[in-house]
């Protein structure tokens, strides 16, 4: 495995793309030499290249196997000025005037989810300005299975589990039929991956390679459906690869966690902003997993697929990478908002339903452009848009 890029496309389809590409860039031409900068003024568009904020909601880093099963990252293309003034209004309307910083615990009650919901619809301040991509956990936890460990040990035979989509087909089999089939080893078996495949881990003991095909034999004696089973025989077969995974996340050079959803999910915004608005000045909210480093190999990754997958003209560049606090950017607040919304609405269609899921479902999810599911690409079929 590289250390400096994904060697191949992948189940996510999105920020690999071949090295040769990305070799070739210029990664001066794509990331600033000072980039991410840190920003406490107002933001306001001028003309030049338009302010998109990024939040998100659920995250926890590596530690997929928690309990919050969903990852949501919203952008929402304003600029501070203009948010401040939405934001003044869905407040009121929420009656959440009191705290200094808008959360969307403030939004629960009815008032709140009507106004979060008039703002998404059509015509509201928010329509047509935010993007929300999702992360299903459990099924990251599957399809990096796929990715990481399947997938090299067919590369090793000469089999492309990518053609024709075998790979992505795979890792829904898994997921949607391994619960049913392994029962409690089910869970067992997901932390255990994530375990072995963190780079770090703060409590308890780390998985280890012999220790997790322990139980990976263990489930297979159980197994009795035969298209799992056939996951499970490769696993099997494949231990050498999750040594070379667990050597490849050890490396202190390693910057992009080959398991924190963040580590996708923001590339593909910044690749989806582009396509929408061209050049944009991004500004996230503060996260210990934006380094420089990180930022410039997501950077030159959303590059290189732009090149590798079609793109025409110059590769994707920003204008700016900023990072910010959310209590002093408007324009973060409501993309903190925009990720929740986002997050419980998925939540709900993976069998968790809640209040606000039944208020904001109809105009939110047309502002969830793409993601990682377990139903695959059921979440889209026939929505409103």
């Amino acid at each position: 495995m590289s250390t400096a890029a994904p060697r191949k496309d992948s189940t996510f389809e999105w920020l690999v793309a071949p090295i040769l590409v990305w070799v070739e860039l210029d990664k001066n031409a794509i990331v600033g030499a000072d980039w991410p900068r840190c920003v406490s003024e107002l933001t306001t568009d001028d003309g030049d290249a338009v302010w998109v904020a990024a939040d998100e909601s659920g995250t926890s880093g590596e530690n997929l196997a928690d309990r919050d099963f969903v990852v949501a990252h919203a952008t929402v293309c304003m600029d501070d000025v203009e948010a401040a003034s939405v934001l003044a209004e869905l407040r009121a309307k929420a009656g959440a005037t009191q705290a200094a910083e808008a959360k969307f615990s403030q939004f629960a009650k009815d008032a709140g989810l009507r106004a979060l919901a008039e703002a998404f619809g059509s015509g509201g301040h928010l329509s047509g300005r935010v993007s929300i991509m999702v992360a299903d956990k459990p099924f990251v936890i599957v399809a990096k299975i796929v990715d990481l460990i399947v997938e090299e040990w067919a590369h090793d035979r000469g089999i492309n589990l990518y053609a024709g989509g075998t790979a992505r087909q795979m890792a829904l089999t898994l997921s949607q039929k391994g619960p049913r089939v392994l029962g409690d080893q089910w869970d067992q078996l997901l932390a255990a991956f994530v375990s072995l495949a963190r780079a770090k881990q703060r409590r308890g003991a780390k998985e280890s390679v012999a220790s997790f095909y322990v139980r990976l034999r263990e489930a297979r004696r159980q197994c009795w459906l035969r298209d799992v089973g056939r996951v499970l025989d490769v696993l099997l077969a494949s231990h050498e690869h999750a040594e070379d995974l667990v050597s490849f996340v050890a490396d202190e050079e390693t910057v992009v966690s080959t398991m924190d959803p963040m580590s996708f999910l923001v590339g593909d915004q910044i690749a989806f902003a582009h396509n929408r608005y061209g050049r944009v000045r991004f500004l996230h909210d503060e996260q210990n997993l934006l380094t420089r480093p990180f930022v410039e190999t997501v950077l030159i990754g959303v590059a290189a697929s732009h090149v590798a997958f079609g793109g025409e003209g110059p590769p994707p560049v920003l204008a700016d990478f900023c990072l910010g606090r959310s209590k002093d950017h408007p324009s973060i607040q409501l993309a903190d908002l925009a990720a929740s919304a986002g997050r419980v609405t998925v939540e709900a269609h993976l069998g968790k339903p809640s209040l606000a899921a039944d208020m904001l479902r109809e105009a939110v999810s047309p502002s969830i452009a793409r993601g990682v599911l377990r139903d695959g690409d059921a979440f889209w079929v026939g929505r409103s848009t």
